[in-house]
């Protein structure tokens, strides 16, 4: 985005009053850059604590969980721990309606536009880096799943259960074989130069917020990132190739689709490593109304 293109988005950020803010906003420096948290060293990064390194806490996690004793499991499994009914992905947490719709919007300019469809959605709390993500009680390093797909998490405010979909790791090629996949995985592929191209099949399977982000494993590689329907695997849907921003798409959904998303690599500066990637994708469910949405402008995807 370029910095004239702010002063198009509704509403406005408080700060794009003043062109320092703005360039800032929108610099290499910023959150959404090679060096901000979805950079290759941040916490979906090679560095952070999923992967198969010797020092990813993922690594030493698979290790002794065979070996844990159930009380571990029923705590985390209780209403005190990360999926019970006081936990983040509770209505006490802030995905509740609460959090997001009010508090969060409250905080400054900043905090609204982490909503769906904002400037740093990609950062807020229905991106990888929220409760949803491969961090959170879904992801591969926290709580067990036993083979299954989804769990579900007691809610409050409506006397129900919420079902939520775990955060599943794959290889490259598996991922490539899949055609189940659901809209809430990682993937750690390889490309091995400019003519090649990665692609992965995932269905969306409720009208939901989906957010997918490539993060470079090295900070001097840069990936793109293109988006299509298999209604129509021509035409893209969206693309990301930007040399300046860590790539991302989010968009809303109204229907059941399945997506293919293709990973190629824009430019490397290094040759010492392999051009090694971590494609997330995040699904909100259907917590959150597509068309309850505020803010407009020309970074938007109409899908």
């Amino acid at each position: 985005m370029r910095t004239c293109d702010m002063y198009a988005i509704q509403p406005l950020p408080r700060d794009c009053g003043h062109e320092f803010s703005c360039n800032f906003y929108l610099s290499r420096s910023s959150a959404l850059g090679a060096n901000g948290p979805l950079g290759a060293y941040g916490p979906l990064g090679t560095l952070g604590p999923i992967g198969k390194h010797i020092w990813n806490p993922k690594m030493w996690i698979d290790a002794v969980r065979g070996s844990a004793p159930s009380s571990v499991f029923y705590a985390l499994l209780s209403n005190n721990g990360p999926l019970g009914s006081h936990g983040p992905l509770s209505s006490h947490g802030p995905l509740s309606l609460n959090s997001y719709y009010r508090v969060l919007p409250l905080i400054n300019d900043f905090g609204k536009q982490l909503q769906a469809l904002g400037i740093w959605a990609v950062l807020g709390p229905l991106g990888p880096l929220g409760a949803l993500g491969p961090l959170g009680a879904l992801g591969p390093t926290s709580t067990p799943r036993y083979h299954a797909r989804t769990t579900t998490v007691r809610w409050e405010d409506d006397n129900g259960n919420k079902t939520f979909e775990f955060v599943e790791e794959y290889g490259e090629m598996d991922a490539k074989q899949m055609n189940d996949n659901d809209c809430s995985f990682l993937v750690e592929g390889i490309v091995s130069s400019h003519a090649e191209v990665d692609s992965f099949q995932f269905t969306c399977n409720s009208s939901q917020f989906v957010t997918i982000v490539l993060v470079p494993e090295h900070s001097l590689d840069h990936f793109g990132l293109t988006l299509y329907s298999t209604d129509n695997d021509h035409v893209p849907i969206a693309s990301s190739q930007s040399v300046t921003y860590v790539n991302f798409i989010q968009l809303g959904l109204l229907r059941k689709t399945t997506f293919r998303a293709d990973v190629n690599l824009v430019r490397s500066d290094q040759f010492l490593l392999p051009f090694s990637y971590r494609l997330i994708v995040t699904g909100s469910t259907n917590l959150f109304d597509v068309n309850k949405v505020d803010i407009q402008g020309p970074h938007i995807v109409k899908y």
